[in-house]
């Protein structure tokens, strides 16, 4: 609560009840929120009082009162550290009152009003623990009715509770002050806001809304009005914020779990608040990034990577005049050598120990005779041999004899870069090993006369000529999707990808689910599996056209504007109201406005046509004010609102406590005590009289402490008079 919103009149009373009142933590729509302190427990508490605009001799004041007692009843069984606890209750002056757990923290609301923007993971810790306390509630039968940012107090940096348990089924009561709105509409769920029967579903609703704003910094259904937000509510979907990437969250993921925690229909929500935590995890960003900021290891399929420390001659021979020169590679930043492990298994047994070393070398035109050896450097460089390595018919590799070489100094091991494999060092009888299969991948038959071989040493043999490698697995696949008619939006994983007829090349394996819609026509949706065995999928959709309207739409307008609208006794909202969808016959609607006359008529609705009701209601004649009555300074008043013109209000006097001698009483057992008395001219209390008792020590007690209290007269056209008012205090056991 903020105190923006306190009432110019409204003082802090010294006492509530037994407590000592010492802050103001807040004012609202149903009352106020103070700080208190517990003289009995020795302990700081939080109380919230309800305001009510119902005259007690109303019978509707004794039925809230009842009903007060009992949702404090259900609402104060509820034990989770997710949810503020409820301590004690009652009424002071008329004026109910509940004492509860005191949370030194802000809400959710007064750190989104301060511009600030949530991490995402610290939303999910949040979220997290909310939901373990809404499912605890739901799990016995409570539902909240008014989960919003305001009723969520965070605490010690990463901790937050829920509070008011039990305050908006009250208000849902309808006996409030006039004009009071039943929940906060942008947090409203659509049943909610069509006034239907609520449970547990309703408040998952709400906790969806309530992260979707913590995450994006947008609300799902905004509005220039509580008439614009509650029709985006029941008829309108979510809004899609556009700059979710930005800050870490995955769009078509999102997508899928707030189209599902914000569904119209609660049978289509999530049915558990926690379930719905678990796939607002996957809305982050670092599920779908590997390893985050750490380099990431990329493993080539059916490769082995070995890096090469030693050199050895390579002899390539001239290719026949007018051949292509063959590509050695395409990168020389690459530090790693690719090998086929087909190539590597052909090998049957090492060779003497060498070391390979490749590096592109350019070859001469055609009409150039080619060196006969191209030898690599002595400088150690291995290279990766990237899938469109070509190879020569006349190119061989044959290993030459070198002097040994000195083994180079150790060195730091160089960080892989992401997406480049990482090197697996081999040396010794495995660096022949490498030379041999090396072989066996780059040769291959010769599909012409030979040409003459280029010189070389005596000592350097023909390598023979082995098959070729194995062909590369496919990794992706296509999908073609046709639909009847033609032109049909195609999404792919909720995604748009083009209209049908639709193909789409290389997708990666994997299941896909495919949603065709077209206007006018029922959407279809399909899963489809692409993998090795059916690396190719067509899909052929024939949609059907949607039925015919079942009900029509009306605007409703009124002079003055502001009127609230029902429909066959639901509300529907408040003027200017346009666009209500409303089943096809007759429909019985009114329209009022607070001082007018109550405009009621029937409306025959016509399937998929828009109707107009546009009235002028009429005022209601002001009646002149009454002559006051003289006052009667003998008489004794009651100390009500219309019977005198101030309250006798309480200046100060001790709260009474259970007497140590009464019978103890045990958890959930209450003990209550009313009394009624009258405050004189001067403030005094007389003629107390025990209404209900608990019992002789209770009452004596009790009467005692009201006995003691000392008040500010009422007054009545100016002068002190004498009011009877009534007290009452229950005593909980622990």
């Amino acid at each position: 609560m903020s105190d923006g919103n306190r009432p110019v009149a409204e003082q802090i009373p010294a006492t509530i009840g037994r407590y000592q009142i010492t802050g103001s933590l807040g004012y609202g729509a149903m009352g106020a929120v103070y700080r208190a302190f517990d003289p009995l427990i020795k302990r700081p508490l939080a109380i919230k009082t309800v305001r009510l605009d119902i005259p007690k001799s109303s019978p509707q004041y004794r039925s809230f009162l009842d009903r007060f007692q009992h949702e404090a009843q259900i609402s104060g069984t509820l034990s989770h550290p997710g949810i503020v606890t409820l301590f004690d209750l009652g009424d002071e002056n008329g004026l109910p009152y509940f004492a509860m757990e005191f949370v030194d923290g802000k809400t959710v609301a007064d750190v989104i009003a301060e511009g600030t923007r949530f991490k995402p993971e610290k939303v999910i810790s949040l979220v997290s623990q909310v939901a373990a306390a809404l499912d605890y509630a739901h799990s016995r039968g409570v539902v909240h009715r008014d989960i919003k940012p305001a009723n969520l107090i965070l605490y010690d940096d990463d901790k937050v509770k829920v509070t008011d348990f039990g305050i908006a089924k009250l208000a849902d009561a309808d006996i409030t002050h006039a004009g009071a709105l039943l929940g906060t509409p942008s947090y409203m769920s659509p049943e909610q806001a069509m006034g239907e029967k609520l449970d547990g579903r309703s408040d998952i609703f709400s906790l969806g809304v309530v992260a979707f704003e913590m995450l994006s910094g947008q609300q799902p259904f905004p509005g220039p009005n509580v008439t614009s937000i509650l029709y985006k509510l029941v008829h309108v979907p979510p809004i899609e914020p556009a700059d979710l990437e930005m800050h870490g969250l995955v769009p078509h993921k999102w997508h899928e779990v707030f189209s599902k925690v914000l569904s119209k229909k609660p049978e289509q929500r999530y049915q558990t608040a926690s379930a719905f935590v678990q796939d607002l995890e996957y809305c982050l960003g670092s599920w779908w990034s590997g390893l985050g900021d750490e380099e990431t290891l990329t493993i080539a399929p059916a490769t082995e990577t070995v890096e090469i420390q030693r050199p050895i001659a390579l002899a390539v021979p001239a290719p026949p005049r007018g051949a292509a020169a063959p590509v050695l590679a395409r990168d020389l930043e690459l530090e790693t050598l690719l090998l086929p492990k087909e190539a590597l298994a052909a090998v049957a047994s090492p060779a003497a120990e060498a070391t390979v070393l490749l590096e592109a070398a350019p070859f001469p035109p055609a009409d150039e005779p080619l060196p006969p050896t191209l030898v690599a450097p002595a400088a150690t460089t291995a290279i990766a041999l990237p899938a469109a390595f070509q190879t020569h018919p006349d190119m061989t590799m044959r290993p030459q004899a070198l002097a040994p070489l000195a083994a180079p100094a150790p060195s730091k091991p160089r960080a892989a870069r992401p997406g480049i494999p990482l090197g697996l060092v081999l040396g010794g009888a495995a660096a022949a090993l490498v030379v041999v299969a090396l072989g066996a991948w780059l040769l291959r038959a010769r599909q012409q006369e030979p040409a003459p071989p280029a010189p070389a040493p005596e000592s350097i043999p023909s390598a023979a000529p082995v098959a070729p490698p194995p062909a590369l697995v496919a990794t992706s696949g296509t999908l073609r999707v046709v639909s009847d008619p033609a032109g049909a939006r195609v999404l792919v994983d909720g995604r748009p990808r083009g209209k049908a007829p639709l193909e789409l090349a290389e997708l990666a394996f994997g299941s896909y689910e495919v949603r065709v819609e077209q206007p006018g026509y029922e959407p279809q949706k399909r899963r489809v599996e692409l993998d090795e065995t059916a690396p190719s999928a067509e899909l052929r959709l024939t949609l059907a056209r949607r039925a015919a309207p079942t009900g029509g739409s009306a605007d409703f307008l009124s002079t003055p504007p502001g009127a609230s609208v029902s429909v066959d006794g639901k509300p529907a909202g408040q003027t200017p109201l346009r666009g209500v969808k409303l089943a096809a016959g007759k429909r019985q609607v009114e329209i009022a406005l607070e001082g007018h006359e109550t405009w009621a008529s029937t409306l025959d609705v016509v399937s998929g046509e828009t109707g107009q009701v546009d009235v002028r209601l009429r005022a209601v004649p002001q009646a002149a004010p009454p002559t006051p009555d003289p006052v009667d300074v003998a008489r004794v008043y009651p100390n009500e609102a219309g019977e005198v013109d101030t309250l006798a209000r309480k200046l100060s006097g001790s709260s009474p406590s259970y007497p140590a001698k009464a019978p103890r009483l045990k958890s959930g057992q209450r003990a209550s005590v009313q009394v009624r008395f009258v405050v004189s001219e001067t403030g005094e209390v007389s003629d107390i009289v025990v209404v209900e008792s608990a019992g002789k020590l209770v009452d004596d007690v009790v009467v005692a402490a009201v006995r003691g209290w000392k008040y500010e007269p009422a007054t009545k056209g100016g002068v002190r008079v004498k009011v009877e008012t009534s007290f009452r205090q229950t005593f909980l056991g622990a």
